[in-house]
């Protein structure tokens, strides 16, 4: 079976947690023996070649806030429609915007990883475009799936058509070396965690005003950096006080080892999808300090600490809780790790994947 996937940035998936599902669910496919056609925007990956078994292909974009994803998505389409294909993959409701001229020649898949336009950073007649675009996520696939049940239950009942849950995965690891952590300045259980896309709507501001209020000589770490959200960066930079490092976007073994020795993480998100970070962080057996948001609510299922969302007093009193309570939060964070062994596992969710494939054509 030849599978396109459509929407994603890049691939390695190191740009938010549509690539790394992705590249995860794509690689595993390919390992089973689908062919797997990859397309990515030549501003985030120019790499034309095999990835891990997945055939990647770049195609030009117009780079700015407003342009590239509907212009990415443009030029896939394009590609496509020389291309023989069982099945497109679209990842992400915009991109599905276009989906009904892919009907025309295949079956398509779109998974919803979120909505969009709930997001500050677009403008008026972007988000009016976002909501048309799922609307048409309802009407135009074969198949539709989403991330979290959160979304599949809204979809269901605001547009009453079938929503498949098959949520976002994650690898398990256990990293014990501090080496390259030592050379950003940091220690085993020295700093609390941030890691994520820096946008508004993700909280960071609540965060570090909320850090301001403890006394405590764990540093705060925020790992991330702009999406078209520049400003918004410089401006928690000047709020942040001096124990705040920012380190940007770190990849492979520096993050493997900054999730494997934070003494806790944060995700204070105002909205999601499914947070890959915040399984990440569960993954590592940390203890998660999170938005009461019922997409996170729905991952952690009581094994991390809540907070009110945007309440900086409330945050504030969970962080200083989480420093006090030590044995607690390692607990926590044990028990966190094993609910996603058992529930965010990749080789589930590709089965599931498959049996949405196969369901196409009987």
């Amino acid at each position: 079976m030849r599978i396109a996937f459509i929407g994603q940035k890049g691939i390695p998936g190191v740009y938010s947690g549509v690539e790394r599902h992705v590249e995860e669910l794509g690689a595993r496919l390919a390992e089973r023996g689908y062919k797997i056609f990859a397309y990515t925007g030549m501003n985030y990956n120019n790499f034309n070649g095999y990835y891990r078994a997945m055939k990647i292909i770049p195609v030009p974009s117009i780079p700015q806030k407003h342009t590239e994803m509907i212009s990415r998505t443009f030029f896939s389409l394009l590609y496509l429609l020389n291309k023989e294909v069982d099945i497109v993959h679209i990842h992400s409701i915009d991109p599905a915007i276009l989906s009904f001229i892919l009907r025309l020649k295949s079956k398509v898949v779109v998974t919803s990883h979120g909505q969009a336009y709930r997001r500050e950073k677009w403008g008026p007649i972007f988000k009016k475009i976002s909501k048309l675009a799922e609307k048409g996520y309802t009407v135009f696939p074969n198949k539709r799936i989403s991330v979290s049940k959160t979304l599949q239950k809204y979809y269901e009942k605001k547009y009453n058509c079938d929503v498949i849950y098959i949520p976002n995965g994650v690898n398990v690891k256990v990293i014990n070396s501090t080496s390259a952590i030592q050379k950003l300045g940091l220690s085993k259980n020295g700093y609390m965690l941030f890691v994520g896309r820096i946008l508004p709507t993700k909280g960071c501001d609540f965060l570090i005003e909320a850090y301001k209020k403890i006394k405590t000589d764990k540093k705060l770490v925020i790992v991330g950096g702009s999406s078209y959200t520049d400003e918004y960066v410089e401006k928690l930079k000047r709020a942040a006080n001096e124990n705040t490092i920012f380190l940007g976007y770190r990849y492979g073994r520096e993050l493997e080892e900054l999730y494997a020795n934070a003494y806790c993480c944060v995700v204070p998100s105002e909205i999601e999808g499914l947070a890959i970070t915040l399984l990440e962080a569960m993954s590592y057996g940390k203890c998660v300090i999170y938005s009461d948001i019922p997409e996170n609510a729905e991952a952690v299922e009581g094994l991390g600490i809540p907070f009110r969302n945007r309440d900086i007093d409330d945050l504030a009193s969970k962080i200083r809780f989480v420093i006090e309570n030590p044995s607690h939060c390692e607990e926590l964070g044990e028990k966190a790790r094993e609910r996603v062994k058992k529930e965010y596992n990749w080789d589930k969710i590709v089965d599931e994947t498959e049996e949405v494939y196969h369901s196409l054509f009987r």
